[in-house]
């Protein structure tokens, strides 16, 4: 029993390009000096916060940003195994 695997890679791509733009588009734009001449501690934890923030969506874009040029790269090869064993096939 023999079962088919179908990567349809042109949809693949535009997911991927979507989510690339996507990706790009985040702007953790966060107020990371709001204190002025405050002087209460709640101002010091939400700056704080915010810089955290700030710090763990720009990890956030990055690693997405690696995984969709590593899914793209598996895509492509799966796309060229598919071809190398299909000209295989006809070769035999």
């Amino acid at each position: 029993m023999s079962q088919e695997i179908k990567v349809k890679t042109g949809e693949v791509k535009q997911a991927l390009s979507k989510l690339k733009h996507s990706a790009s588009a985040i702007n953790p734009a966060v107020p990371t000096d709001i204190k002025g001449q405050n002087k209460l501690d709640v101002v010091d934890k939400i700056e704080d916060m915010n810089k955290d923030l700030k710090k763990l969506t720009t990890a956030y874009a990055s690693a997405l940003s690696k995984q969709i040029v590593q899914t793209e790269s598996a895509v492509e090869m799966m796309k060229d195994t598919d071809k190398k064993l299909a000209s295989s096939m006809k070769a035999k």
